[in-house]
């Protein structure tokens, strides 16, 4: 009996001996809640007395792998900023364990609750995924704050206009967890919010053209709401206000949503001019010495919406309305005129009116196997109005031109998205058509009606594929444009291929390459059959016989990226293949200014980022840029070259927070005319606190004078038309906001597409 004891007890301790000298491996790949692999996660590995036992990173496919660990239990913890930590407990298993694929859910704690000193950037093949740091999101208010905070390369955020632009000067396309927004319902995200920004600075076919993307990655909540509010009102000049309110409920799988941002202006501008006419066989020049002339509008933006979640389903329909006035435009002027005949008064004055009611239904289903699909349908109406009065007064001429305008526009936007991720690779496709039927009358000695039905298709098909360090996406898209006036048709057909190829030299230094081939149809304003007189010597005519021009884009990115320094190079060459540009001939004693598919122009931009993070509570960004045009008309040419530089700073201590900004004049030449966008810098001081904040800006304080410039390069009708303001120098803004907030935070879902329609297609005679 002992004997027997004995031999079990032997054969156990064996038994056990061999068990602790086994060596596993463990694998897995950890992915974001869109399977997408996330790059940089921390896996640990612990025993049980929690001494970490193996640490690592998942690789550029988000894999990750724990060799010659001893076989036994433990815990694995993946972590990465943004997320939940996902916990997983092993036991012993005698031999090797795959995990397979781990999905990581965004984080449902408050931002203010992880301290991210350091931004926190990812490089991944199509975007970038930036985690905004403790600095950014308790020097914001708002979520437009948050991402001019952010300093993301390549992007410029004017907090006096409320604009977001690329350094090219092209307007970014805002989204908010997926689906396309405005920036009325950008303001109204608290920053705590924010789990993530997604910069898309090359974006795919599927964002049809956009320049750039910004989607914020919100979370909501369970049960509960919020009420906020962001007023912007000037001091020194009382005409300027932006008063931003937003409220949302929540109720388990829905939510409702509501967000009124109203913006006023009534300033102050002087206009001057100067004219070159030569009509063949007499050369003149017109002089206009400006006088102060008022720049007033009120626009309204409304949005209404609800969401609702059930199983893998989502629906969201969403009212937006939104109602412009600018009973006095920004082009307004008022002059005294001197002619080789004498001097004269003008008075030029424009109002408009807009009402644009739209109604977004949306909806997304997931299918088995990584597969989705997404519907958005957007039905909108457009009513405008506008009337201009030119007169000039004067000794020996008095004459007077009034063009009046009313325009209807109905337009159906559809669109259909299919994708499917499988192991390292990914596939799309998608379909948008758009309908738009146009009744415009234009009343300028007569009454002219015209209507134009038009129409627009895009189907494309995409891949994306990843191998080791290289990825690489190829696509082909395919457009269909189609117009109708009067039984005039236009019809063409355009290819749009793409291709995307990105390399990781190391784990935070990328470079990509994106080309793709592209077309854009002629507005509807410039096809309108219809003239209308500009002054006593121009006029502005339409032509139905423009066709679609054809666009190609070269793009090139090198970027490194550290916890204290990031640095970002960019080049572009694009190429338009019969553009449509302005183009002036003289005929029966007027000079014409109309729109024509001209021969071609080319664009080179180039720009250095570099964001400097030397301590927890400073950020600054340094931006130079260089930007070459040449324009190739039928009968001109015209080339420009400008050099500039874009900065920022941040700097917080407690809840006090410091901020100024300086952008140099951007130039923008496109056919013959050259714009030179105003040059701006800016000095904000404020104190932030989670339910409030308050802020005191100080605009253009070292400007003498705020201009902008426009030249017309023409050869036969050439101007220079400078504008300056007195109320844009050294003037003050004051900033508050405050929001109330109550419930749980829950996962942000995540709407893939949306669509709007903003243009009324109305011509006007300037």
């Amino acid at each position: 009996m002992i004997k027997r004891f004995l031999i079990l007890l032997w054969v156990a301790m064996m038994t056990v001996g061999v068990h602790a000298n086994v060596k596993v491996k463990i694998t897995g790949t950890v992915t974001d809640e869109n399977k997408e692999a996330l790059i940089g996660a921390t896996v640990r590995l612990t025993g049980g007395d929690s001494l970490t036992v193996s640490l690592g990173t998942t690789d550029a496919k988000g894999r990750f792998a724990m060799k010659d660990i001893a076989d036994g239990d433990y815990t694995l913890t993946i972590s990465f900023i943004g997320y939940d930590d996902n916990i997983v407990k092993l036991a012993g298993a005698g031999g090797d364990i795959d995990l397979g694929q781990i999905s990581m859910t965004p984080a449902s704690s408050s931002l203010q609750e992880v301290t991210v000193t350091a931004s926190s950037t990812t490089q991944r093949f199509d975007r970038q995924i930036v985690v905004p740091t403790q600095l950014q999101v308790k020097a914001a208010n708002n979520g437009f704050a948050l991402i001019r905070n952010m300093q993301l390369s390549g992007i410029i955020v004017n907090t006096v206009d409320n604009s977001v632009k690329t350094a090219t000067g092209d307007d970014v396309q805002l989204r908010i967890n997926g689906v396309e927004t405005n920036i009325a319902e950008v303001k109204a995200v608290r920053p705590e919010n924010i789990v993530r920004v997604e910069y898309h600075d090359m974006p795919g076919l599927r964002y049809n053209g956009a320049k750039a993307v910004i989607d914020i990655i919100v979370k909501y909540k369970n049960n509960g709401g919020n009420v906020a509010a962001d007023i912007t009102q000037g001091i020194t000049i009382t005409g300027l206000t932006d008063a931003n309110l937003s409220a949302n409920w929540h109720k388990n799988n829905s939510e409702l949503k509501a967000v009124a941002y109203w913006t006023r202006r009534d300033l102050t501008w002087t206009r001057s001019n100067t004219e070159t006419f030569n009509t063949g066989t007499h050369t003149f020049t017109n002089t206009e010495v400006g006088m102060p002339t008022d720049v007033k509008f009120d626009n309204l933006a409304l949005t209404l919406g609800y969401n609702h979640t059930f199983g893998k389903n989502r629906l969201s329909i969403t009212l937006r309305d939104r109602l412009n006035d600018m009973p006095n435009s920004t082009q307004d002027r008022k002059s005294t005129m001197y002619r080789e005949d004498g001097t004269f008064s003008v008075d030029d004055h424009l109002s408009q009116n807009e009402h644009s009611p739209s109604l977004d239904v949306y909806f997304q289903t997931e299918l088995k196997n990584n597969q989705h699909l997404y519907f958005d349908l957007v039905g909108t109406y457009i009513n405008s109005s506008s009337d201009r009065m030119y007169s000039l007064t004067g000794a020996t001429d008095n004459q007077s031109i009034r063009s009046t305008t009313d325009g209807d526009k109905y337009s159906l936007i559809g669109e259909g998205i299919y994708e499917w991720t499988f192991k390292n690779n990914k596939l799309s496709f998608g379909l948008r058509h758009s309908q738009m039927y146009t009744r415009n009358t234009y009343n300028s000695d007569g009454s002219t009606l015209v209507k134009m039905n038009t129409s627009e298709t895009y189907a494309y098909g995409e891949f994306i594929s990843r191998v080791k360090r290289f990825t690489y996406s190829v696509g082909l898209g395919a457009m269909r444009t189609y117009n109708n006036q009067e039984g005039n048709t236009m019809e063409r057909y355009i290819a749009r291929p793409t291709v995307t190829l990105s390399y990781d030299f190391a784990k935070n230094m990328n470079v990509r390459y994106h080309g793709y081939m592209s077309g854009y149809s002629p507005s509807l304003s410039d096809m309108s059959d219809v003239s209308q007189d500009i002054d006593i010597y121009q006029t502005r005519r339409g032509n139905p016989n423009l066709k679609s021009a054809t666009f190609v884009s070269n793009e090139l990115s090198l970027s490194w990226n550290s916890p204290r320094l990031s640095m970002q190079l960019s080049g572009r060459y694009s190429y338009d293949d019969k553009p449509i540009m302005e183009e002036t001939f003289y005929e029966n004693g007027r000079f014409i200014r109309t729109m024509a598919n001209q021969k071609g122009f080319h664009r080179i931009n180039t720009s250095v980022s570099i964001q400097a993070r030397p301590f927890d509570w400073l950020s600054v960004q340094v931006a130079p840029f260089f930007n070459r045009f040449i324009s190739y008309g039928n009968s001109y040419t015209h080339t420009h070259s400008n050099w500039g530089v874009n900065g920022q700073l941040l700097a917080m201590y407690k809840n006090w927070v410091m901020m100024a900004s300086v952008n140099t004049s951007y130039h923008d030449l496109w056919g013959e005319n050259l714009s030179k966008r105003e040059a701006g810098h800016d000095i904000a001081f404020g104190y932030n606190t989670e339910k409030w904040s308050l802020q005191m800006m100080i605009a253009n304080p070292f400007t003498k004078t705020y201009r902008t410039e426009t030249e017309k390069l023409s050869a036969i009708a050439s101007s220079r038309l400078v504008a300056t303001s007195k109320d844009f120098r050294r003037f003050v803004l004051v900033n508050f906001s405050f929001n109330i907030n109550y419930g749980k935070s829950k996962n942000p879902s995540s709407n893939r597409i949306s669509n709007s329609d903003t243009d009324a297609g109305i011509m006007y005679g300037r």
